[in-house]
């Protein structure tokens, strides 16, 4: 679409990597620094040694108690809870059928990816389910309304970002993802405006002729704050865009060089918990999915215990300090 859209879906290239999960909880949430004691320089420091003589030289002064991270995630204003948590560690995604590697090239590896598609969707479920009538006793687990709210964000967030509305961007996506949309916005040439239909869904065997799929649905707690979570959701979504861009005093009904494309995104939606409170589903980003490559991570390499990648989990998560 222009210089304003790249080539392929809108955001193909935005929100691909994954901010620290640590970042959810440490840095909004770190509390105010603790003033250190003013040492001053004594004027005669010969004669403050003599007055000094026989007491202890070091001594500790008690630090102000600090609040818990409980007490702080609870007291913060909605409007400051943060939104980017990254993709959650760990999130299996499969490939499209000509994106596999090959039973006869590489049979191994295809049998271990088939493997890893079975098992995180049968333990992304347990998880779901736990984290839905367990940790969060009658949440529901809103399995019918995931793909008709995909759809709705996704149509509405690429409408928004032709027309340059920033009020709904800001809305329907996270913070990261509307700061970023917005910044493309603002560098659009002056008078420029963008255009962007979406001509239909392409009902294939990729999404079960629906258009979009769920490939992956995932809930978690977040560590020390009760009653707060986030629920991760990856569709596989496939349509036909058009896109161009309208110049200055023409109707945006026609746009100069508008062109169809067929496309193939991974849409993540994500609802926060947060004490309690439900937000509403929000757009993260895209996703790419799982490679050959990514089967040497320890979340996914074989022959490592649950012990040893949980560790690698804290590690990436920042919980090593």
């Amino acid at each position: 679409m222009a210089s304003s859209l790249s080539k392929g879906p809108v955001l193909s290239a935005i929100r691909s990597s994954s901010t620290p999960f640590a970042a959810f909880y440490s840095k909004t949430l770190s509390g105010p620094a603790v003033a250190t004691p003013c040492q001053c320089r004594p004027f005669s420091q010969s004669s403050q040694r003599n007055g000094y003589r026989g007491l202890p030289q070091n001594i500790s002064i008690p630090q102000p108690a600090q609040p818990s991270m409980r007490t702080r995630g609870r007291d913060m204003n909605r409007t400051d809870l943060p939104q980017d948590i990254g993709l959650l560690p760990g999130t299996f995604i499969r490939p499209l059928w000509r994106d596999l590697p090959s039973i006869f090239h590489q049979p191994s590896e295809r049998l271990h990816m088939e493997w890893l598609w079975i098992k995180s969707a049968f333990q992304n479920f347990i998880s779901l389910l736990a984290y839905c009538k367990w940790v969060n006793k009658g949440l529901p687990l809103r399995l019918k309304e995931r793909r008709q709210v995909a759809l709705s964000l996704h149509k509405s967030m690429y409408t928004a970002f032709a027309a340059g509305d920033s009020t709904t961007l800001r809305k329907v996506c996270c913070t990261g993802l509307a700061n970023q949309l917005n910044s493309r916005i603002a560098a659009r040439p002056k008078g420029e405006q963008v255009s962007w239909s979406l001509e239909k869904y392409i009902k294939s065997p990729a999404t079960f002729f629906t258009g979009v799929r769920v490939v992956s649905d995932r809930a978690t707690q977040i560590p020390e704050l009760p009653d707060s979570g986030v629920r991760q959701v990856v569709l596989r979504i496939t349509s036909r865009q058009s896109k161009g861009k309208v110049s200055s005093g023409q109707s945006t009904d026609v746009a100069n060089n508008a062109k169809q494309q067929d496309c193939t995104e991974y849409i993540v939606i994500q609802k926060l918990r947060w004490t309690g409170e439900e937000g509403e589903w929000r757009v993260w980003g895209h996703a790419t999915p799982t490679t050959v490559e990514d089967l040497d991570s320890p979340f996914f390499a074989r022959g490592m215990t649950m012990a040893d990648r949980m560790e690698a989990m804290k590690e990436s998560m920042g919980g090593r300090r």
